[in-house]
C-alpha cells in the first residue's frame, strides 16, 4: 500500500518576490485593453454628445434584464467608461449627464470572457427626457486579439454535438483550429492548435476543474444547467494561465425575477441507432444494447424580487450496454474430471480454475489442454454480465444582491456515479462496483468601493473521491486473489489487474482580483492561492500478475512465463 500527498501553492504574483511581481504584472494601459474576469463579462465604451465630443462625469448604468440588478460607472475625462464583473446575460445600458437627456440602449448582450464595446450619444435636453434605442447592434470585442467562441443556452440546447459524453465541451469541435485528440497525444479533450489535449485548462465558475492524473475535466455540468461556455485559444490574460492549450470555461445558470423550469431527456437508444458497418461485416444485423439517457429537470426564480435568486437542477443518467468480449475458452466439467487424474497436476490450481471457468460444451476447433498423455478439449464460455453506469448530477446556484455595491454568488455542484467495472476483466464473477463522488463549491463577493475601484474575492473547494476495489475472492495460500492470464485459452481469471486503487483529492482555492480606473488608464492586478491535498493508492500489479503461455504450465505449477 502506498500513499502520496501533494500540496502546491500557486500565486499569480509570484512566490519569492511577490510584491515586485505584482507591481510588474499591474500593467497600465487604456481601459479597453484589459481582459474580462474568468466568470463574467465586461462593458466598455465612450459617451459623446451630438457633436462627437466626449462627455465626462456621465453616469452609465447597466441593468440586468432578468434580475433588474444595476451596476453603475462614471466616465472619465475622455468620456470612457468601464463596467466589470457583469454576469453573462442581456442588459439595458443607460447614460445620463447634467444638461443632457438620458439615452438608453436595449438588448446589450454580455458574454462570458468578452469585453463588449457599447457607445452612446447624448442629446441636449432635460434629464427627465429619455432617448431610447430599441436594440443594440452586434457587440464586438475589440479589446483583445484572443481567438474565442462563446456558446449560450440556446446553442447548447439546439446543437446536437452537445449531447455527447463531455456535454457542452464537445461544442468546441465546431471551431476552427480545434480537432479531436486522435493521434495527437495523451490527455482528455480536443486538440487546440495542434497541441496535446493535456495542455488544456478546464474551469467551472472560475474554479480549477482539471484532473491532475489523467488530465481533462473532473466535474461534469449537465447541458441544461449551463448558462454559457466559452473556449479561448490564444492570447489569453494571466487570469487564466495554467496551460498553453485551450481555456475551457463554463458558468452555470442563475435565477431571474421570473420562475422558469425545464423537464428534458437526451435519449440514445439501440432501436433508434443506425447499424454500424463493422457489425454488418461480422454478420450481426441487430444493434447490440446501448441505451443511455440524460433525464433531468431544473427550476429557477426569485426568492426576493430584485434581490435574491436561486437555480437548481438534478439529472439522472443511466447507461446500459452489452459486453462483447472476445472468445474465451475453458475445459468442460468432463474435461476437469479428466485433468484431475493427470499426473503432476496441482489440485489447488485446478480447483481455482474450475470454480470460475467452466465451458458448457466442447467447441470444434478450440484449444486442447494436454498434461503428459492426458488431453482435455475446451469450449467457449458464454459471457453475459452486468454492464451499466448510473450517474446523478446536481447543480444549485444562489445570487444575492446585498446592495448596489455588494453582490454574492454561490454555486454547488455534485456528481455521484456508480458502475459495474468490466474493464480488463473476462469473467463476470470478477466484475466490481466502482464509485465516484465529486463535489465543487464556490462563493464569490463583488464589491464596488466607488466608480473607479472594484474588487472580486472568491473562495472555492473541490473534492474527488474515487474507489476501485476488488471482490472477496480468495486464492488458497495467498493474501489476495492474483491476476492469472492463459495465453492459449485467451482467458483471464481475476479482477482488473490495476485494482485495487483509489484517490481522494481536496482542492482549496482563493482568488483576489482588483481593478482600479485612474483617468484614462486601468490597473488590474490579483493573486491566487491553491492547495492540493491528494492521498492516493496505486501500486502496479499489487495483487500479483501471472501470465502463462499455456494453461498446462499453470496446472503443473510451473513458474509463470511473465510476472
Amino acid at each position: 500500500m502506498s500513499s502520496k500527498a501533494i500540496r502546491s501553492v500557486r500565486n499569480r504574483c509570484g512566490a519569492s518576490a511577490c510584491l515586485l511581481a505584482c507591481l510588474s504584472a499591474a500593467v497600465i494601459s487604456f481601459s479597453g485593453n484589459l481582459s474580462a474576469q474568468a466568470i463574467s463579462g465586461d462593458l466598455v465604451g465612450t459617451i459623446t454628445d451630438s457633436s462627437g465630443s466626449a462627455v465626462s462625469n456621465a453616469t452609465v448604468t447597466a441593468t440586468n434584464s432578468g434580475t433588474n440588478i444595476k451596476t453603475t460607472a462614471v466616465t472619465n475625462a475622455s468620456g470612457e467608461y468601464r463596467i466589470g464583473n457583469l454576469p453573462a446575460g442581456e442588459y439595458q445600458l443607460a447614460a445620463s449627464a447634467t444638461g443632457f437627456a438620458t439615452s438608453t440602449l436595449m438588448g446589450v448582450t454580455v458574454q462570458l470572457n468578452q469585453t463588449a464595446t457599447a457607445n452612446l450619444t447624448l442629446q441636449v435636453g432635460q434629464v427627465a427626457t429619455s432617448v431610447e434605442v430599441s436594440a443594440a447592434g452586434a457587440l464586438i470585442d475589440t479589446t483583445t486579439a484572443q481567438i474565442q467562441n462563446t456558446y449560450n443556452t440556446k446553442q447548447v440546447a439546439d446543437l446536437p454535438v452537445a449531447s455527447g459524453t463531455e456535454g457542452v465541451l464537445n461544442l468546441s469541435l465546431l471551431q476552427a483550429g480545434v480537432a479531436s485528440n486522435g493521434g495527437i497525444g495523451v490527455g482528455t479533450g480536443p486538440s487546440i492548435g495542434g497541441q496535446r489535449p493535456r495542455n488544456n485548462n478546464f474551469t467551472i465558475e472560475g474554479v480549477d476543474n482539471n484532473d491532475k492524473a489523467v488530465t481533462g475535466p473532473v466535474v461534469f455540468v449537465p447541458n441544461d444547467s449551463v448558462e454559457e461556455f466559452t473556449l479561448l485559444q490564444n492570447q489569453f490574460s494571466a487570469e487564466f494561465g495554467h496551460s498553453s492549450g485551450g481555456q475551457f470555461n463554463t458558468i452555470v445558470k442563475s435565477g431571474t425575477n421570473e420562475y422558469h423550469g425545464t423537464l428534458y431527456d437526451y435519449m440514445e437508444n439501440r432501436n433508434l441507432n443506425a447499424l454500424d458497418q463493422q457489425f454488418k461485416n461480422e454478420g450481426i444485423y441487430t444493434p447490440p444494447r446501448f441505451d443511455r439517457n440524460h433525464l433531468g429537470a431544473n427550476v429557477g426564480g426569485p426568492i426576493l424580487k430584485n434581490k435574491l435568486f436561486f437555480f437548481g437542477s438534478l439529472e439522472y443518467s443511466p447507461l446500459g450496454q452489452a459486453s462483447k468480449p472476445g472468445a474465451v475458452y475453458a475445459p468442460t466439467s468432463a474435461g476437469y474430471s479428466t485433468l484431475s487424474s493427470a499426473p503432476g497436476v496441482n489440485q489447488t490450481n485446478l480447483g481455482v480454475m474450475q470454480k470460475y471457468a467452466v465451458a458448457p460444451a466442447v467447441t470444434a476447433g478450440a484449444p486442447v489442454i494436454t498434461v503428459g498423455n492426458v488431453s482435455a478439449p475446451t469450449g467457449i464460455i458464454p459471457i453475459a454480465g452486468a454492464n451499466f453506469t448510473n450517474a446523478y448530477y446536481g447543480v444549485s446556484s444562489v445570487d444575492y444582491n446585498i446592495s448596489d455595491a455588494d453582490q454574492l454568488r454561490g454555486r454547488f455542484i455534485f456528481n455521484h456515479t456508480n458502475q459495474i467495472s468490466n474493464v480488463n476483466v473476462d469473467l463476470p464473477a470478477f466484475f466490481t462496483p466502482v464509485e465516484q463522488r465529486l463535489y465543487l463549491a464556490t462563493i464569490a463577493e463583488y464589491h464596488t468601493f466607488n466608480a473607479h475601484l472594484t474588487n472580486e474575492f472568491r473562495l472555492a473547494f473541490q473534492r474527488t473521491n474515487e474507489s476501485q476495489p476488488v471482490g472477496n475472492q480468495t486464492f488458497p495460500g495467498l493474501s489476495a486473489f492474483p491476476n492469472l492470464q492463459f495465453n492459449d485459452l485467451g482467458l483471464q481469471i481475476g479482477p482488473n489487474p490495476s485494482y485495487p486503487q483509489g484517490r481522494i483529492i481536496n482542492l482549496y482555492q482563493g482568488i483576489e482580483n482588483m481593478s482600479w480606473i485612474h483617468g484614462s488608464h486601468t490597473v488590474k492586478f490579483g493573486t491566487e492561492f491553491r492547495d492540493y491535498i491528494s492521498p492516493q493508492l496505486f501500486v502496479q500489479s499489487l495483487r500479483g500478475n501471472y501470465q502463462y503461455s499455456t494453461a498446462t504450465n499453470y496446472l503443473l505449477d510451473i513458474t509463470p512465463d511473465f510476472l
